[in-house]
């Protein structure tokens, strides 16, 4: 499943906590940066870009494609979440990696307009994977009420 799920932290525990390994840490870091982009949309996006530039006018096709690839993102990520949160933050993470991975890819409206440089596209991208995997849905769980007993 391609969303990174709301994690329960259960009380008394946080970043410092016990009984996860350096290596799970690292493991679950790659999978949320793996999950965040949306490779269906940003294949799509690709491929029509390909068949866009056959066009007289591919100008306005790049723009259409973009704002369609980019509305459709969080439609898309959307239907596979369980909670509002899970629902907010992979939808803002993946427009955001959606973005940076048009841009990085040097077709399209980005390379059309003339904004695109390409070591400045592999910085963006290469910063935007670094600071992915540190966004994470997480829900502290309440610590449970003493029961009095009579």
């Amino acid at each position: 499943m391609r969303i990174v799920k709301e994690k329960v932290i259960q009380p008394g525990t946080g970043h410092l906590r016990s009984g996860n390994s350096a290596a799970t840490d690292v493991k679950e870091y790659f999978d949320r940066v793996a999950k965040y982009v949306p490779a269906e949309v940003v294949a799509a996006y690709i491929s029509a870009n390909g068949a866009a530039t056959l066009a007289r006018n591919p100008g306005i096709l790049f723009i259409l494609i973009f704002v369609a690839c980019l509305v459709c993102t969080p439609v898309y990520i959307t239907r596979f979440t369980n909670t509002p949160k899970e629902a907010w933050i992979n939808s803002v993470m993946a427009i955001a990696a959606f973005i940076v991975w048009a841009y990085a890819t040097g077709a399209g409206l980005f390379y059309y307009a003339g904004w695109y440089d390409a070591p400045t596209a592999s910085v963006i991208l290469a910063l935007f994977t670094l600071v992915s995997g540190a966004v994470q849905p997480v829900k502290k769980q309440e610590p449970q009420k003493p029961t009095i007993i009579k």
